[in-house]
């Protein structure tokens, strides 16, 4: 089976770390699509000044593994449109599309942006509610406690699976969304 899983969140959300220590682990056979580590490998003297070149090293990277027919797993803060050309190309493929949304307050991702060096926090963008019900499957994480992720809402095929327990601070354009 072809298995696209796109791990979704602001800058901060601990993106990197879920597919560590769940996705990795689980899914050993799936490349690791990260315009970061791509950034870092390239360009160790400077990586956060080739985050664009990075970015479409990743875009082309994805684009060849879905000609190729092999599963991956990308990390992204989805904040362009494009990325829901990916869903559909992922799908078109025969794909099984799996969305991984990391959800944490502004104030928490802001902390840990600072934390790790870096500026600038980012919102959950609208096209993440879409990307959501245009995938096979969905899950919302709350992953602003220190225990770790918690599923706050789950989608199958474009409908709500089971009940959710969306955190107050929990954007609206996402909420609002929900099937349900």
């Amino acid at each position: 089976m072809k298995r696209a899983d796109l791990v979704v969140g602001p800058n901060g959300a601990g993106k990197s770390t879920f597919v560590a220590l769940t996705l990795a682990p689980l899914l050993p056979r799936s490349v690791f699509v990260n315009a970061d580590e791509i950034a870092k490998q390239r360009w160790p003297d400077d990586p956060l000044s080739h985050a664009y070149d990075a970015a479409r090293v990743a875009s082309e990277t994805r684009s060849r593994l879905i000609e190729l027919g092999r599963s991956f797993i990308a990390e992204t803060v989805f904040s362009h449109p494009s990325k829901l050309d990916l869903v559909h190309a992922a799908r078109a493929a025969d794909y099984t599309v799996v969305v991984h949304v990391l959800l944490i307050p502004e104030d928490l991702a802001l902390e840990r942006v600072s934390r790790r060096g870096r500026a600038g926090g980012q919102d959950v963008p609208e096209e993440v509610a879409t990307a959501a019900t245009a995938s096979d499957t969905a899950t919302v994480y709350d992953n602003s406690r220190r225990d770790g992720p918690r599923i706050v809402a789950r989608m199958s095929g474009g409908i709500a699976v089971g009940s959710w327990s969306w955190p107050s601070w929990t954007p609206e354009s996402l909420r609002s969304c929900w099937p349900g």
